[in-house]
């Protein structure tokens, strides 16, 4: 999965939308947005990701795989966080 980050900050993008799109497309890709700052489509990036990670029987095969699904439910049910003072990028 390609996931441009700081749709935020539309005024200063480097790589078009188009061009993110097409490199995905390229190299067999998901391609999606988002914004770590004011969290803008971060969950369904997330759930996109481990949906996909779910439906790839191969993955599901690995000796890891429960370790993978367990996380992936928590991944999914988690909520992020509403407060705007935590000062990551990520949080």
């Amino acid at each position: 999965m390609l996931v441009g980050n700081k749709s935020d900050k539309e005024s200063e993008r480097l790589v078009s939308r188009k061009e993110g799109i097409d490199f995905a497309k390229e190299n067999g890709c998901l391609f999606r947005e988002c914004s770590a700052k004011t969290g803008f489509n971060l969950e369904p990036c997330f759930q996109e990701l481990v949906s996909k990670i779910l439906e790839t029987p191969s993955l599901l095969n690995e000796p890891s795989a429960p370790a993978i699904r367990q996380k992936a439910h928590v991944i999914v049910q988690q909520t992020p966080p509403k407060s705007d003072d935590c000062g990551g990028c990520c949080c």
